[in-house]
């Protein structure tokens, strides 16, 4: 058997869209250097970018709340923490606890013997005001 071989495609664009797209691919190759070399020059403390700030990551990386020894005493374990944005859009973490989480981040602090957690979540609230999450456990 024979390989088929086919010729190189050609683009039936008109000649000021490539020269355009060119000059496009060109231009966001500097912006994106910029962004990369100290991030983004733009003001971003005003209100209308309040959603940036509003962003909020629960990572818990381990979770439990169960039943310890002989007494029937509970025992609450955690590793959490949760990420957030500054006034000009720099993110960094701090340690949390279980009691600052919202409950569709910790569903239950009941003592159980099967009440443990482990994910991660993300919540914001949109330029309109609307509160949204969204929770992957892992």
């Amino acid at each position: 058997m024979g390989v088929s071989q086919r010729a190189p495609l050609q683009s039936n664009a008109p000649k000021i869209w490539e020269a355009s797209n060119q000059l496009g691919q060109q231009l966001v190759q500097v912006i994106l250097a910029q962004v990369v070399e100290g991030g983004a020059d733009i003001d971003i403390s005003g209100l209308e970018f309040d959603f940036v700030r509003s962003i909020r990551v629960w990572d818990v990386r381990h979770y439990s709340h169960r039943e310890r020894g002989r007494d029937d005493d509970c025992s609450e374990r955690y590793n959490m923490r949760l990420g957030i944005y500054g006034t000009q859009g720099e993110f960094g973490w701090q340690r949390t606890t279980p009691a600052a989480a919202p409950t569709w981040v910790l569903p239950s602090r009941r003592c159980a013997s099967s009440n443990w957690r482990r994910g991660v979540g993300v919540e914001w609230e949109d330029h309109e005001g609307n509160h949204g999450y969204e929770w992957v456990a892992y």
